[in-house]
């Protein structure tokens, strides 16, 4: 009798029997055996249980920084042996000679303090103020900190003068400690990382840059008005500093946006602004003429038609801004601008056309937003209107408030440029920036309403008044004060 053929599933079924039992348990091992908890995950089992760990932030574990940072108190620097001299050491009548090469004061640091997100590094943004400045610090921290994810990333370090490094700090903790009660928030958020840095040890070296006639503005004649140029001797060992200058409004979260953002191997990055260019600033055929080339450490970049950037917004890696010299650029830059036989090399500013010079073609653009310049002008030029038609960033109802300046113009604008000065990029920026010479803090609180288009008849009184009033866009149709913006983030004052 013929034998029955057994089918392939009754000759292996104790294998798959048992391949269905190992598959089960690893299903029942996935679905039901509890997650580890985030610090338990990171291998810290205290990563939420820490002083560090800010309230109302979303908790993480830590990322621990090696890096130091500058300390409240610095010694002296070391006297320098010699002056070091440029390849053509007479740099013309002035009796000038810029140190480019002097090192850099040794300075006690601690560490940076872990931060809470893990991977996240931390962000240092540097600020350069007075103590009678402390307004404008107050609103650079405040708008960082009311825009941040996660502000234990924040590191503030304002430089100052050895008599207000103390004072300052005080203060500035004071008020925002203040501002935090009054928020009214159910629990007061954790203290900023704030502390100051004394600028005394390079005054002497700043102020041989400090002269000309190239401003009215007295407060730019301060030696802290070049502090930016100085942050990787200030602050060593920090390998990326955010410089912002104490008139802008921070509206991004700055530590996740920068921390880590590629500047492509440039020592710097800035904001690129093509509504104004170079020879607005600079006399580049005077420049070429005189022969300053051959003063600098490098091959100048700088074209007449290239578009300018702000140093008031610097993101600055350290070690190629030393490794570069910028600084020794910008001191020879000034030097030959302060001298009879060479200067003076740019029609207005102070520390802005050496910088301008001195970074072209050594940047790399962060994008507009990042330096939204101009809010303290009363003006506006019609190039620059025309600048913004052409990015389709002007809107027919701007045209509605605008006149021609008649009673606070620039010098050689009556008649000829617009007012009020007009920001048509505001509403999409990430930083704010006050420059100029009608700083919100000089003329009273101010809302942030909406405006409507005056009428078409003013009396002179109400022109006056409406040119020192700058206007920041709220929208394609929508302007308001832009002083407004600035008064929303100062803190109370101290009783």
């Amino acid at each position: 009798m013929a034998k029955r053929r057994q089918s392939w599933c009754s000759r292996n079924t104790a294998p798959l029997i048992l391949a269905c039992a190992v598959l089960g348990y690893g299903a029942w091992l996935f679905f039901w055996q509890p997650t580890p908890a985030p610090g338990e995950a990171f291998g810290d089992s205290e990563a939420f249980g820490s002083p560090r760990a800010s309230p109302g932030f979303r908790p993480v574990a830590p990322l621990r920084v090696e890096a130091p940072l500058a300390a409240v108190e610095s010694p002296p620097p070391k006297k320098a042996s010699s002056e070091p001299q440029y390849r053509n050491s007479s740099l013309g009548d002035a009796d000038f000679h810029a140190k480019v090469d002097l090192p850099a004061p040794s300075l006690p640091v601690p560490n940076l303090p872990e931060t809470k997100a893990s991977g996240a590094a931390p962000l240092v943004v540097a600020l350069a103020a007075r103590l009678k400045q402390i307004d404008g610090a107050l609103v650079v921290i405040s708008s960082a900190i009311a825009h941040a994810d996660d502000a234990s990333r924040l590191r503030f370090r304002v430089v100052t003068a050895a008599e207000d490094v103390v004072p300052l700090v005080s203060q500035l903790k004071a008020r925002l400690a203040k501002q935090s009660l009054a928020s009214g928030a159910a629990s007061p958020l954790k203290e900023p990382d704030i502390a100051a840095v004394d600028f005394g040890p390079w005054t002497p070296r700043v102020s041989r840059l400090l002269g000309g006639k190239s401003s009215s503005r007295k407060e730019l004649f301060d030696e802290l008005n070049f502090a930016a140029f100085y942050l990787h001797e200030v602050l060593p060992g920090v390998p990326r500093v955010l410089y912002l200058d104490t008139d802008v409004v921070v509206r991004a979260d700055l530590a996740a946006e920068l921390a880590s953002r590629d500047l492509h191997g440039q020592p710097a990055g800035v904001a690129e602004d093509c509504s104004q260019k170079m020879g607005k600033y600079v006399h580049m055929d005077r420049l070429k003429k005189k022969g300053v080339q051959q003063d600098l450490p490098y091959e100048l970049k700088a074209t007449k038609k290239a578009c300018v950037v702000n140093r008031g917004v610097v993101l600055i890696d350290t070690e190629r801004w030393a490794a570069t010299n910028i600084t020794g650029a910008i001191e020879a830059l000034v030097a030959a601008h302060l001298t009879k036989s060479k200067g003076p090399l740019w029609r207005s500013g102070v520390s802005q056309p050496p910088f301008l010079l001195a970074i072209a073609g050594r940047y790399h653009d962060l994008g507009a937003e990042y330096n939204v310049r101009g809010l303290g002008r009363g003006d506006i030029a019609p190039e620059e209107v025309d600048h913004y038609k052409r990015l389709k960033a002007w809107s027919s109802y701007f045209d509605k408030f605008l006149r021609k300046c008649e009673f606070n113009c620039c010098p050689g604008c009556k008649g000829w440029a617009l007012s009020p000065y007009v920001s048509p990029l505001a509403h999409q920026a990430k930083i704010l920036h006050f420059n100029g010479r009608l700083k919100p803090s000089a003329f009273g609180r101010r809302d942030t309403a909406p405006l409507f288009p005056p009428p078409a008849a003013l009396g002179s009184t109400e022109l006056a008044a409406r040119e020192q009033r700058p206007l920041c866009s709220c929208g394609p149709k929508c302007l308001q004060e832009c002083s407004g913006l600035w008064w929303k983030y100062l803190p109370p004052a101290l009783d």
